[in-house]
């Protein structure tokens, strides 16, 4: 192997190690807001439908009287607003989208960082795939 193509392909590894903690990262952030935001997001819608479930069906059921019925319908509202704004900001930040495209990336990645260490490809097509990598997955890589 010439040296200057060994040189190289251990820059394109090292390039792949630091793309790969960048990705790793980015993904688990990611994974954390998407989660936050869905359970916050059912949460709050569950306790919407039992709060106002309960109430329909008995009456209020904090406090009573009309301030009892102001107070539940208060609270749904809140509920429902902070789900509503939960969903709103995961649909708007794509972070589903987001997700599922780092998490590919990071596939790929992992896939040529085991190619350069086992060997099994040649420094062309590690290149090559480098190249298709960073221009597929631009925007998760900046």
């Amino acid at each position: 192997m010439p040296e200057s193509s060994k040189m190289n392909v251990q820059g394109i590894s090292q390039r792949i190690t630091e793309n790969l903690h960048r990705v790793m990262q980015e993904g688990a952030g990611l994974r954390r807001l998407n989660s936050i935001l869905i359970v916050t997001s059912l949460v709050s819608s569950g306790l919407t439908t039992l709060l106002t479930g309960l109430t329909a069906a008995r009456g209020p059921v904090i406090g009573s009287g009309v301030a009892g019925w102001q107070l539940a319908c208060v609270i749904a509202a809140v509920l429902s607003f902070v789900g509503a704004i939960c969903t709103g900001i995961a649909q708007q930040m794509r972070v589903g989208e987001r997700l599922a495209k780092t998490l590919e990336c990071l596939g790929r990645l992992k896939a040529l960082d085991a190619s350069v260490l086992a060997g099994s490809r040649a420094d062309s097509e590690i290149a090559v795939e480098y190249e298709n990598i960073l221009r597929t997955y631009g925007e998760v890589l900046r």
